[in-house]
């Protein structure tokens, strides 16, 4: 399953096509690139997002990301669920003229209790 959006990660609009499947994929593309002269999707070859210093969901089991602005500083971050209800999110670095993620930190509600989801 498939769910398309529009982001502005820098000062264009992209793309963002992420991919619900067995495994991980937020794929960011630009609206001319994302499908060929023939209508068919092509993409690049899938490259493993850094978050700090670690690849984003490293270790989780079904990392599930999504593209939100958690602490609404206009700039896109990435928060990760798991099949074990773990919540995490990588918050973008404003100074970067590249996206660069910081690293992984583990999602909390208002009062500071860690957000843990269970899915049976």
């Amino acid at each position: 399953m498939a769910f398309r959006t529009e982001i502005n990660m820098t000062e264009r609009s992209l793309q963002a096509l992420t991919l619900v499947t067995v495994g991980c994929a937020v794929l960011f593309c630009s609206p001319s690139t994302a499908q060929g002269s023939d209508g068919e999707a092509k993409f690049a070859a899938p490259k493993r997002i850094k978050a700090g210093e670690a690849f984003l969901g490293e270790g989780r089991l079904y990392p599930s990301p999504v593209v939100h602005d958690v602490d609404r500083d206009k700039l896109p971050d990435i928060v990760i669920g798991d099949l074990f209800g773990k919540v995490t999110h990588a918050r973008r670095k404003a100074s970067q003229p590249t996206v660069v993620l910081g690293a992984e930190e583990s999602m909390k509600d208002r009062s500071g209790v860690l957000l843990k989801f269970h899915n049976w």
